[in-house]
């Protein structure tokens, strides 16, 4: 018979010890000769509990790996690691803010709905913080702005991007002092503007030193040696539709009115204007090209060497003449009228970019355009795309200009 004692008194236990004294170290097994057998007895020994000497220290429970898909935070992370985007990028685009390409934006959502997570609605003081500002900088020496129709596409790209503008004026005279904080919009100067669209020509240093602070787009000015995006029309194609229709009518003199060095789209367009005689063949006379000073066109100023000099060329032969752009067309189209001469009967004459405001124009000019609102959308589209991608590489964006034939062009008689 087997015994399995598991605590005995000293008088029991056939050595006379107590199996539960702790003095002792006993065997896991003892085997006892009986008569006819060997009996044998286990042991199970009992460690007496130790009380501690002092307080055992607090321990900072474990976070658990797991979460819920239903908690915010976790679950935008886990939309991130399948998609392998940063958990900012994600943020902004469950959050609908600009920045984010839209294939992009679409992968995010499109997970966000398989997961079955819902952005939580926040409080108003986040969502300003979050507000995405966009400034329009305008450099006019006039109060008001010519070119209302870049408000309108700049407005409504704004709108469906979730987007606030600050629209800001600043005078010729006064446009040096932007890049100080004192002098620029509030938004602009504590940092909640993120970029800039730049509007009618800014000096190069401005541009540059804005650019290295903002993400930067300009409407129709080039600035070389800064990273401005630009959103323009096609200066050189125009130019090429323009010189092709007036040789059609038989013209073979074609004189440049209004050349300016320090306007970007004058250089272009007067880059056309060289491209389309050496294509066309005919006489390239720099003597038939009148220079402007920028100051002309900032201030609606008239030459006073002008008038006389365009009639000069006129009675010697230059019976066709290509404007710079629709005022210095109309400004043309005044003189020639002003000295007895028929428009196009006389003198045929081209404008460019008709969209261009000329109060009181005196002759409908045969000319070039591109929508205005078009150019503003692009503009804004395009500097939101340069927030999601900063180490981009400076990119033009061209828009072909339309053909508008008006009543300032005629055959050669």
């Amino acid at each position: 018979m087997e015994n399995t004692p598991s605590r005995h008194d000293a008088a029991d236990s056939p050595s006379g010890l107590s199996f539960t004294d702790s003095s002792l170290r006993l065997p896991d097994t003892l085997k006892l000769p009986s008569a006819d057998k060997v009996v044998t007895i286990h042991f199970r020994t009992e460690e007496p509990p130790v009380e501690p000497t002092e307080k055992p220290l607090l321990q900072k429970p474990r976070t658990s790996r797991m979460f819920s898909p239903m908690s915010k935070a976790p679950n935008q992370t886990l939309i991130a690691r399948q998609l392998n985007l940063a958990p900012g990028t994600v943020s902004r685009a469950l959050r609908q803010q600009p920045g984010i390409k839209s294939e992009t934006r679409e992968r995010v959502l499109k997970l966000a709905q398989k997961l079955g997570y819902t952005v939580r609605t926040r409080g108003k003081a986040a969502v300003e913080a979050d507000a995405c500002y966009l400034g329009v900088l305008v450099q006019s020496p006039e109060s008001s702005w010519t070119h209302t129709r870049y408000l309108v596409g700049l407005s409504e790209a704004a709108a469906a991007m979730n987007v606030t503008l600050i629209v800001h004026h600043v005078s010729f005279q006064d446009c040096l002092n932007i890049v100080h904080a004192d002098r620029q919009p509030p938004a602009m100067r504590d940092g909640r503007v993120k970029g800039l669209c730049l509007v009618h020509r800014w000096p190069e240093d401005v541009a540059r030193q804005l650019s290295e602070k903002f993400a930067c787009v300009s409407v129709v000015h080039f600035y070389p040696g800064a990273k401005v995006d630009l959103v323009d029309m096609d200066h050189r194609g125009g130019m090429n539709v323009l010189a092709q229709h007036l040789y059609g009518l038989g013209h073979r003199k074609i004189g440049y009115f209004g050349y300016c060095g320090d306007m970007s789209w004058s250089r272009a367009r007067y880059a056309g204007y060289v491209e389309a005689m050496t294509k066309l063949r005919l006489e390239l006379n720099p003597a038939w090209a009148i220079e402007f000073g920028p100051e002309v066109f900032e201030q609606r100023l008239v030459p006073p060497t002008a008038p006389e000099e365009a009639l000069r060329l006129i009675k010697s032969g230059v019976r066709a003449w290509m404007a710079t752009n629709e005022w210095a067309g109309q400004m043309l189209a005044q003189i020639v009228l002003d000295a007895g001469l028929r428009v196009p009967e006389d003198v045929s004459i081209t404008g460019f970019d008709n969209t261009d405001t000329v109060p009181r124009p005196v002759v409908q000019l045969t000319s070039v355009g591109v929508s205005l609102s078009v150019i503003g959308t692009a503009a804004i589209q395009r500097l939101n795309h340069r927030l999601a991608n900063p180490d981009e590489p400076r990119q033009n964006i061209l828009f072909d200009v339309e053909f508008v034939l008006g009543n300032s062009t005629g055959p050669l008689i």
